[in-house]
């Protein structure tokens, strides 16, 4: 029967798989394994998982690190219709799913993708950036299923500053009274990479931190609003329930989504930047069609 695979990593997105029952999946850090893990406690070539008439069936590829299941090492162990198991030091799980299961979630991946690019599609139709950033941070919040989060933007040659927040007051973001991330605002920033937690109780970069500790916040997504090599903003969100995890294709949508939203900003900034000339130059006295033609 096809099955799902997730692998739970602390500070990554969880990659999940939908496997079809007539191959076998190797499971490694090198890049021609069929599930990919980039984990240091994982081997290039570290797992394989192949298809059994009555589940499936995992075998250790001579790894350094070994298989568990139910906490023991195993060199092959036999799965059934539900299981974890450990790959290193990586928590694993796997479901069998009959066909009408199967068919459902490859629809709906594709529903989620259809609806990461109709919330994407509202970003032109913003008639300013507040709202834009306000679209941003709800398209972001409805594709990881977190609960509350804020974006920081910059105009050109300002500070970055809260422009839009759901789920939390001025207070909460005030100075030391942040009950957010800001470690993970911080390494967002630096790196102008996402970063992703789907437990901070695992990840001690995050989990040990007095603001993510004291706040309860168990995952956390922060995504740049980058254009090129600018950096234009952030999108933070995070979550105190526990709840399933962010998986690479929830990831995948919200870069495609805020890549879309720095799209946008580019352009209101053009469109405001040729505004302030066009009004520039009425003032001077300028042909004004003229201007026109440039803006077109």
């Amino acid at each position: 029967m096809p099955a799902r695979f997730t692998a739970y990593l602390p500070d990554q997105a969880a990659p999940t798989r939908l496997l079809e029952d007539d191959r076998s999946y190797r499971i490694g850090r090198a890049d021609d394994c069929e599930l990919v893990i980039d984990h240091p406690s994982i081997s290039r070539q570290h797992a394989e998982l192949a298809a059994a008439p009555d589940g499936w069936q995992l075998r250790d590829s001579g790894s350094k690190n070994g298989v568990r299941v139910d906490g023991e090492r195993t060199a092959a162990a036999h799965l059934g219709a539900s299981a974890w198991f450990t790959i290193g030091d990586v928590y694993c799980s796997l479901e069998t799913l009959d066909a009408i299961a199967a068919t459902r979630q490859r629809a709906d991946e594709q529903r989620r993708r259809a609806t990461s690019r109709q919330l994407s599609a509202r970003f032109t139709q913003a008639p300013e950036i507040g709202a834009l950033l306000a679209q941003a941070l709800d398209a972001v919040l409805e594709l990881s299923g977190l609960e509350r989060g804020f974006v920081l933007y910059a105009d050109s040659g300002a500070p970055l500053r809260v422009r839009a927040r759901r789920g939390l007051d001025a207070a909460d973001l005030a100075g030391t009274g942040f009950n957010g991330s800001a470690a993970a605002v911080e390494r967002a920033l630096g790196a102008r990479q996402c970063v992703v937690c789907c437990d901070t109780d695992t990840a001690p970069w995050l989990g040990l931190r007095p603001s993510v500790r004291l706040g309860g916040i168990r995952a956390i997504v922060c995504v740049p609003l980058q254009a090129d090599a600018a950096a234009l903003g952030l999108v933070y969100a995070d979550s105190r329930k526990p709840g399933p995890a962010i998986t690479e294709l929830d990831l995948e949508l919200i870069r495609y989504a805020a890549d879309q939203a720095a799209a946008a900003l580019v352009a209101h900034r053009l469109n405001d930047a040729i505004a302030g000339l066009l009004q520039q130059a009425a003032a001077a006295g300028l042909d004004a069609p003229r201007w026109d033609e440039l803006r077109a």
